[in-house]
């Protein structure tokens, strides 16, 4: 299932779906209780109570990310989270006025945009509506979400901080602040979102739902998540859970987590292979570090301790399939006099690879020839050359 569904025929499928699982959609009581035990020996019971309004919930969410079970989504390397804005707008073309909200839209320590969409169990639109709902908002977002306002969103909520001091505060995040948010519109011009609906209480209906589009979806992700609430003698607990996320989900996900070289050449045709192969031995030849990512790798050159990127490259596993990404943020912001080195770089490659909007884009195929191979790495080596003695 494309994470780009039109509304009216996702709701087509997900009525056939609801009707072949004969799902209910009865009500879903909220009674139960926990304990807690004080000083050792007092129990105090406390019992599950509903949020007076949907509006608490929101506040708390935004006040308290680690709500959203970002330890229980991956236990090996638990979700941090950087809210963006609460109350994000976002444009549709089918709405009359062309503008909806999303209660939450964060994004993790991966570059993750995630749009959180909360309504409390009594709302009977947590059962099906909100799906539509979000799927509506989830596909619009990646063509209409724009960096540059995420950026100055979080700005404004740290105001009087640097962009490198709030990921490393918040997401644990110590690279270079371009490169963290070039990641973030590769992720959404991918469709890698993930999509999370929370409530004191999922129902049913919606737990099965949602483990239906996890398994469906790639590389965009869904989750359920709740959030109760507990209270008694003056205190409060609130216990969030995560539900939704299958065992196959999971599985995908965990594979993805392993891209290594030899995965990356399973995952590429013979123009691709013969492309990367070289690119590899090049890069042993001058000393360019390799770090690996889910669905690519970069290629940087060490400069007193910094790893300064020259190159992105992806596979068939992503949703680029197997292309070449010159980039340019982490020489401009890491290279003395990186402006120069760009704009070298940038005329070398005119010619060889198509501009973008961050750099440079070489699709590999086989309509690649000798001339603008050489050229590449003529051009390449100039740059390598250049950072190194800046």
């Amino acid at each position: 299932m494309k994470i780009d569904v039109h509304y009216l025929s996702f709701m087509i499928i997900l009525n056939m779906f609801m009707s072949k699982f004969k799902l209910n959609i009865g009500s879903y009581n909220m009674n139960g209780k926990i304990f807690l035990l004080e000083n050792g020996n007092e129990l105090i019971k406390m019992e599950e109570r509903e949020y007076a309004s949907e509006l608490i919930l929101q506040d708390l969410i935004a006040d308290y990310p680690d709500l959203l079970a970002g330890d229980q989504m991956d236990e090996e390397n638990p979700r941090k989270w950087l809210l963006v804005k609460k109350e994000q707008e976002l444009y549709l073309e089918e709405e009359g006025s062309n503008v909806v909200y999303l209660d939450h839209l964060f994004v993790d320590q991966d570059g993750v945009p995630t749009l959180v969409e909360v309504k409390r169990s009594s709302d009977t639109r947590i059962r099906r509506e909100v799906v539509g709902q979000m799927l509506d908002y989830a596909s619009n977002a990646v063509v209409y979400l724009q960096v540059e306002e995420m950026m100055s969103s979080v700005e404004s909520n740290f105001s009087g901080h640097e962009m490198g001091d709030i990921l490393s505060y918040k997401l644990g995040f110590d690279g270079d602040p371009d490169e963290f948010w070039l990641k973030v519109k590769t992720n959404l011009q991918a469709g890698k979102v993930r999509m999370i609906f929370l409530a004191d209480s999922i129902p049913p209906e919606l737990k099965r739902i949602v483990e239906f589009l996890n398994e469906q979806m790639d590389p965009a992700e869904a989750f359920a998540v709740e959030v109760k609430q507990y209270v008694g003698e003056g205190l409060k607990t609130l216990v969030p859970r995560l539900t939704g996320q299958t065992a196959e989900a999971q599985k995908k996900r965990n594979i993805s987590k392993k891209l290594d070289e030899r995965i990356f050449f399973e995952n590429l045709d013979d123009a691709g292979k013969d492309f990367f192969k070289g690119l590899f031995e090049f890069s042993r030849k001058n000393d360019l570090k390799v770090i690996w990512g889910t669905k690519s790798f970069s290629l940087n050159v060490d400069l007193n301790g910094n790893n300064v990127t020259v190159l992105r490259g992806y596979c068939n596993l992503s949703a680029f399939k197997q292309v070449l990404f010159v980039i340019f943020g982490s020489i401009s912001s890491k290279v003395p006099d990186g402006k120069s080195i760009v704009d070298e770089y940038a005329k070398g490659m005119d010619g060889v690879a198509v501009k973008v909007s961050d750099g440079y884009r070489l699709d590999i195929n086989d309509n690649l020839n000798k001339n603008q191979l050489e050229k590449f790495y003529e051009v390449l080596t100039h740059v390598i050359g250049m950072i190194r003695v800046s």
